[in-house]
């Protein structure tokens, strides 16, 4: 893990969505299950599943988003964990809290100048969410991979977006929760710099790491 130090701003910023700018929210899930959530539980079991499958992933396993679920189910301790992600329609709807100290993070980002945008594996519903949470309004655009077809860890989706804003990949940085999907693939676009959101140190320790976007100010 290598923890950001002080540097010069870049020209822009892309952001990941889930688990970066905002998490599903408990108190919606516990209703689908008829259970009561914990916030805190939810974010560690958030990070641990995550953080498990990106590994499983760059180790060549074929790994998809039921198993994610039923992991982060199985991390959270809700009964029947291979059935909560049905029940919850996959999370369909649940992205809706927004990270502590993100707002005013993308407002002070703003205000020096570093434009913003978000670049999301996503299934349509990535605006929905942020728009839920209260941040759609914070972004110049965002791109959902289901709308342009193509997915992260893939480089045209983050050329997508510098295309779109005209700048070269020296000029961005990608900030994200997934070495696998966010931190591979950044680099293999050439951005200058990928960050990971990473509050429990699982990360490798070549990558540069936050605990949370708030630390970007």
């Amino acid at each position: 893990m290598v923890t950001m130090t002080t540097t010069s701003a870049p020209t822009a910023i892309l952001f990941d969505a889930g688990g970066t700018l905002i998490l599903q929210n408990p108190d919606e899930m516990g209703r689908l299950l008829g259970a009561a959530i914990d916030p805190a539980r939810a974010h560690h079991a958030h990070y641990h599943a995550m953080a498990e499958y990106s590994d499983l992933r760059l180790a060549g396993q074929d790994v998809d988003w039921d198993w994610w679920l039923e992991r982060y189910y199985t991390i959270l301790g809700v009964v029947d964990p291979h059935l909560a992600g049905e029940r919850t329609d996959r999370g369909f709807g649940l992205w809706s809290l927004p990270i502590e100290g993100v707002e005013a993070t993308i407002d002070h980002l703003k205000e020096a100048g570093v434009r913003v945008a978000v670049v999301s594996n996503s299934d349509g519903s990535v605006r929905g969410a942020l728009g839920r949470a209260g941040l759609l309004e914070l972004f110049e655009f965002v791109i959902d991979s289901h709308e342009v077809g193509v997915s992260k860890p893939d480089p045209r989706i983050f050329q997508a977006a510098l295309a779109r804003m005209g700048l070269e990949p020296s000029n961005a940085w990608y900030v994200g929760d997934s070495v696998y999907h966010d931190v591979n693939g950044a680099r293999a676009a050439g951005l200058s710099r990928a960050v990971l959101v990473d509050p429990y140190g699982l990360g490798p320790a070549e990558v540069s790491t936050i605990g949370s976007v708030a630390e970007l100010a």
